[in-house]
């Protein structure tokens, strides 16, 4: 392995944290800023805002940012929103910093160290699997692995870790290019795939499908293989049919048996309530943050045992509820940008990295649809880290061992 830079190495540690914990991945962001206000004083500002001027998604995310203050101005409690702001600008902190540093030095070998951060998450997941099963009592709900976040945001790492594992042996000369190497990187999608059925977040096993999706369309070598893509897809689903009693109802039950107050079909009266505070706050919306706020004005009663909810889950519905129309077109701008770079950057290089900075945006745009990801600071910096590294216009010499 070549020698490590101070940003390098720096973004190397951003990498083997990231699927981990949020505050070790700020503490690492701020490292890697410190590192690169250093090369100041020898022209990396000025190249840095020449890089910047020059990438669509830095002003795709700026412009969300901006939007946000918009509807924070205009909402229904300024104060609170001001507050939620700050999300947004981590966003743009972020993709700053990772578009200067992957252009400032060589790409570094990023594989090992996110396939570090992702094998501990793993297996803590894997030893709460096996606690939750040898304590389950039938009728009783099965806990999900969760590592150290949400259920929900483990189940969308477990996603975009697993299309890693795709676009790294699917893509000739990739990481993977040891035997040994390709055994512990079979053992890690093995071992994430069985904690995704454990996990049991639906948006996650719909974004793996669309992620593959644009995998198949994107890399030749994956149409031979579509079978058995295919495979693993079904084989996750039939496995969450299979789960023991007291797991989450299935992916495919829900919609034979609907009941709007079931606490599994809440997200039919969230979407009702985010549409309907978007009808009365078109323009701007309700603020960021007042989904909460205005949520027992358009529902009264409980779901799932909650009677206040902060996420409509769906970003795209949450987020005009919350920003009307102008944060509409931000949101847009953001996530439109982003998608326009992965592609061209897929389209442009033939690196496992590239592939897999494509199909993780295509699966965070699926994960959306139910959930709200982007609000999410550790899964969408991990999404943004995917992004820079997999559009950097750099070639370098890919390895995991």
């Amino acid at each position: 392995m070549r020698s490590l830079t101070p940003v390098s190495a720096a973004l190397l540690l951003v990498a083997a944290v990231l699927p981990v914990s949020i505050a070790a991945t700020n503490m690492a962001l701020a490292l890697l800023t410190v590192v690169m206000l250093a090369r100041v004083g020898n022209g990396g500002a000025a190249r840095a805002l020449v890089l910047w001027r020059g990438t669509p998604a830095v002003w795709g995310i700026l412009l969300y940012c901006l939007t946000g203050l918009a509807a924070t101005w205009f909402g229904v409690d300024p104060a609170h929103s001001l507050r939620d702001n700050v999300k947004d600008f981590h966003k743009l902190w972020a993709l700053l910093l990772f578009v200067a540093a992957f252009a400032e030095d060589e790409v570094p070998d990023a594989w090992t160290a996110l396939a570090a951060g992702f094998a501990l998450i793993a297996l803590v997941g894997l030893g709460q699997t096996a606690l939750s099963l040898a304590r389950h009592q039938p009728g009783f709900p099965l806990p999900r692995p969760h590592a150290f976040i949400h259920p929900v945001a483990y189940g969308e790492q477990l996603t975009l870790c697993l299309l890693g594992g795709i676009c790294a042996f699917l893509r000739p000369g990739g990481p993977l290019r040891t035997p040994a190497a390709r055994r512990l990187g079979a053992a890690l999608m093995a071992l994430t795939a069985g904690l995704l059925v454990f996990n049991q977040t639906r948006s996650s096993v719909f974004a793996l499908t669309a992620g593959c999706a644009v995998i198949g369309v994107l890399e030749p070598s994956s149409r031979r293989r579509g079978a058995w893509m295919a495979a693993v897809l079904l084989a996750i689903a039939v496995a969450w049919e299979l789960l023991p009693t007291g797991g989450r109802r299935s992916l495919f039950r829900l919609m034979l048996d609907f009941n709007p107050r079931d606490s599994q079909n809440a997200r039919y009266v969230l979407w009702s309530v985010a549409w309907r505070m978007f009808r009365d706050h078109p323009l701007t919306g309700a603020g960021p943050a007042n989904y909460s706020t205005l949520f027992t004005t358009y529902f009264q009663g409980a779901l799932d045992n909650e009677r206040v909810w902060g996420s409509a889950h769906n970003l795209y519905l949450h987020q005009l509820a919350e920003r009307g129309l102008i944060g509409a077109a931000g949101l847009a701008a953001a996530l439109g940008t982003l998608a326009a770079g992965a592609w061209r950057a897929a389209r442009r290089e033939t690196s496992a990295r590239s592939l897999w900075a494509v199909s993780a945006v295509a699966a965070f745009l699926v994960m959306n649809l139910t959930e709200t990801a982007f609000q999410n600071e550790q899964v969408t910096t991990l999404l943004l880290f995917l992004w820079a590294w997999g559009t950097s216009p750099q070639r370098p010499r890919e390895q995991i061992l």
